[in-house]
């Protein structure tokens, strides 16, 4: 199996990006395992180090390095005996999120989960509306399948305020996406 070499060391202005995001659903899903609610865990990279800091207040941290392998997903667990997966995505589009956000690897990854039956989604952020939706993979499929079929290459923010659930703040967390989660899984 070849392994990818991508570059672990990043620009500042890349390395925080979607941060601020993934903190609000880490601590959410730190209330959410407190009240029990949910059972949910970030998924780490595998990184490759090459290098760590010998010296110094940085000492131990890693330098150099690469990551073995692409990530799937960034968030699994369990709510209410269903197993879950998903993603966390970030726009500042103001018309639509668009589909290259979404590695083959990661749609592939929550496909897999879909069909034994996970509940699969995207948390998808619009940055310049102040607003986050749960996509199901049920609606990523269609849309996914279309552009590969030469269609639409992203997802419309109309789509998004029709179909999808807002997620808000609710039970002592800035994103309550599980309270969301239970309206848009009703029905499936």
């Amino acid at each position: 199996m070849r392994t990818q070499r991508k570059s672990f060391t990043k620009k500042s202005s890349q390395a925080n990006r979607g941060m601020e995001f993934e903190g609000y659903i880490m601590q959410a899903n730190a209330r959410y395992a407190i009240r029990g609610i949910a059972s949910i865990d970030k998924i780490a990279t595998p990184v490759k180090v090459i290098k760590l800091a010998a010296t110094g207040p940085k000492k131990g941290r890693i330098i150099d390095g690469y990551f073995e392998e692409k990530s799937t997903v960034d968030f699994s667990g369990i709510a209410r005996g269903r197993s879950i997966y998903f993603d966390a995505k970030e726009t500042e589009n103001k018309t639509s999120f668009p589909l290259d956000n979404i590695g083959d690897h990661q749609y592939e990854a929550l496909r897999e989960k879909h069909v034994h039956q996970a509940i699969s989604f995207l948390l998808i952020r619009f940055k310049t509306h102040h607003e986050i939706f749960i996509l199901l993979f049920e609606d990523l499929d269609k849309w996914w399948k279309e552009a590969m079929q030469g269609g639409r290459k992203s997802i419309p923010y109309q789509f998004f305020k029709e179909n999808c659930e807002v997620c808000k703040a609710g039970r002592n967390v800035a994103i309550d996406y599980m309270a969301a989660l239970d309206k848009a899984t009703m029905n499936v």
